[in-house]
């Protein structure tokens, strides 16, 4: 398996757990593209929403609404972040951190301001809180 399907997979896989775990969260598939990129991994993936579920593939996809740059440790923090209305909760130690971070350009998320509802349902979607 090469490291973006690794990525896809394990993006695809959680959200699957989540909505098994918590089906109220179902109410959260919108259509939308979202693109995961850690260049320091040499990783994308493209992640499609549909009101039937969540694929994640290798690659990009210029169509994405939403875009989300980190280093690999980075992007998978954003799944165990507490949230507060889909964002990181700077209550709790890492919500501060991943506040921290988005402040300091360690994060980059394109289309925040053009789709916010978008990022932050994705964002409720990935967390496994």
């Amino acid at each position: 398996m090469s490291p973006q399907a690794g990525l896809a997979g394990i993006v695809e896989e959680l959200v699957r757990q989540n909505l098994e775990r918590d089906p109220s969260r179902r109410r959260l598939l919108r259509p939308t593209i979202v693109v995961l990129e850690a260049p320091d991994a040499g990783v994308v993936a493209t992640v499609r929403v549909t009101k039937a579920g969540v694929t994640a593939r290798d690659g990009d996809d210029p169509r994405a609404a939403v875009r989300v740059r980190a280093d690999a440790a980075r992007l998978l923090d954003l799944a165990i972040v507490p949230l507060v209305l889909g964002l990181p909760d700077p209550r709790s130690p890492e919500g501060r951190a991943v506040v921290a971070d988005l402040l300091a350009g360690r994060y980059r998320i394109d289309g925040l301001a053009r789709h916010p509802l978008q990022a932050l349902r994705f964002l409720r979607l990935l967390s496994a809180r």
